[in-house]
């Protein structure tokens, strides 16, 4: 697992399917799992949570905290309203060296694998994942 905090409010949580023991499509399972993660992290407030599942990564936890928490109304409780989006992940990568679709989204290149083969050596070298790409 691996949290990357964007600022003060927006946090993303990467999970790698291999570190995942629950059923995705089980929202109830889903939102348990989520919950402890976050209480784990001492993370409470009001969250809006979307949950972007890759068949071959994992899963991607995009937190965004209300803005209209500064009231402190959930102080030591948390509570969020979930989202699940089926997605693709794509990695930002410097050379054509991959197999695999090539996307250039904002003057960056983007590899969509076809299969976890080659996954690990994949994220070693990515710059960046984008995680909530549509086609």
């Amino acid at each position: 697992m691996s949290i990357k905090y964007i600022d003060d409010n927006i946090l993303d949580i990467y999970i790698m399917k291999d570190k995942i023991n629950i059923d995705l499509n089980n929202s109830k399972e889903l939102e348990k799992y989520i919950r402890k993660i976050l209480q784990d992290k001492d993370i409470n407030g009001f969250y809006y949570v979307n949950v972007y599942i890759d068949k071959y990564y994992g899963i991607v936890i995009h937190l965004e905290k209300d803005k209209l928490d500064y009231f402190n109304y959930y102080k030591d409780e948390l509570d969020m309203k979930i989202s699940v989006k089926n997605s693709v992940f794509l990695y930002q990568i410097d050379n054509f060296n991959y197999k695999g679709k090539i996307h250039i989204i904002n003057n960056n290149m983007y590899l969509e694998i076809e299969s976890d083969e080659d996954l690990m050596y994949i994220m070693e070298n990515c710059n960046n994942i984008l995680y909530n790409y549509s086609k």
